[in-house]
């Protein structure tokens, strides 16, 4: 007997909902801005508000790590795992206590992955879904990169940094003098030493220290410049 039916129709709502999320746009296709804006609504619908928000720079960083961690997971799919945390219907405790972080954000999208699976077997009798994973091309890496560049300026949290340098500096457009380079991050991670806490003081002085971390600072630090040149000349 098939399994959708001995749905209720509470469960084939959901199940509903849950086709319909995976024939939205790949995150991956979609600008910052409007990933974001998403992740947003989501945390109000937790119950998270005002001066409760994270700042631009963590939703910078949240938006990073699922670009990197999710590339495939579909812009529908975020609004409805926040939709299903919020009704109590996915695996975790939904109450954030007003503090929304990057470790809940992950525990939800785990939790939304394993509510996933359990729906693709509900749809397997009537529809073999195929998956095939998408890469990230160059051009879209570079178009990502610039895109969340452009709107928070944060040139150590720029999406696909390390990726873009070495795509750029293989195709001549970025032509590295060192030793300014490596001036410019010395001076910026002492900057923002000076005005962190005590606990942020010792993390970057560790990191100081080094260098293959270095490395990748100078790497960020040149696509950095490299965007803000585009940005001057528009």
């Amino acid at each position: 007997m098939s399994t959708q039916t001995r749905l209720t129709s509470s469960e084939a709502l959901d199940l509903d909902k849950f086709k319909l999320s995976r024939t939205s746009q790949p995150i991956s296709t979609l600008s910052a801005a409007l990933v974001i804006d998403e992740l947003l609504n989501g945390m109000q619908k937790l119950g998270v508000k005002g001066d409760k928000m994270p700042n631009n720079a963590d939703l910078l960083l949240m938006y990073k790590s699922i670009i990197e961690e999710y590339p495939n997971i579909k812009i529908g799919e975020i609004s409805l795992a926040f939709d299903l945390a919020a009704k109590g219907k996915l695996d975790i405790e939904a109450e954030t206590y007003q503090n929304f972080s990057m470790l809940y954000l992950h525990r939800l999208l785990r939790a939304f992955a394993r509510y996933g699976m359990q729906k693709l077997n509900e749809i397997k009798p009537v529809e073999e879904p195929k998956w095939q994973p998408r890469f990230v091309t160059d051009d879209e890496k570079i178009e990502t990169a610039f895109d969340c560049y452009s709107k928070f300026r944060i040139w150590d949290s720029i999406v696909f940094g390390i990726d873009v340098f070495h795509i750029l500096h293989k195709r001549g457009k970025i032509i590295v003098e060192v030793e300014d380079t490596y001036d410019k991050v010395l001076k910026a991670m002492n900057d923002k030493m000076f005005e962190g806490s005590r606990q942020d003081k010792i993390d970057i002085k560790n990191k100081l220290k080094d260098d293959d971390y270095m490395e990748h600072q100078c790497y960020r630090m040149a696509v950095a410049d490299y965007f803000d040149k585009i940005l001057k000349a528009k």
